[in-house]
């Protein structure tokens, strides 16, 4: 049996890195497209006076479904679940702020 050869970027920690800062930076995207003259911090405020940044927070989480779809692809698995751990990291907050 043939031994594969380890890639340097199959990594947990790229995975985790991406998995983490994927949502955050659709965030960012999100709030320029869609707000011109508001501060960031006055953004967070109403959105969570609205109750939507959690709902917002997690729809810019789906992304991750993308970044593991190619980490597959590229046959990336710890690169992979570090994503998906990234992922389940964001549900369990989720579910804390949905219960608080």
């Amino acid at each position: 049996m043939q031994k594969r050869k380890q890639n340097k970027y199959d990594e947990i920690g790229l995975g985790v890195f991406t998995g983490l800062g994927l949502p955050i930076v659709i965030f960012f995207i999100v709030y320029l497209i869609g707000e011109d003259n508001m501060s960031f911090t006055k953004y967070i405020a109403g959105m969570w006076r609205m109750q939507a940044l959690i709902k917002l927070g997690s729809l810019c989480v789906f992304t991750n479904v993308g970044a593991f779809w190619i980490f597959l692809q590229l046959k990336y698995e710890k690169a992979a679940r570090g994503v998906l751990g990234a992922t389940i990291l964001y549900a369990f907050v989720v579910l804390i702020s949905r219960a608080v």
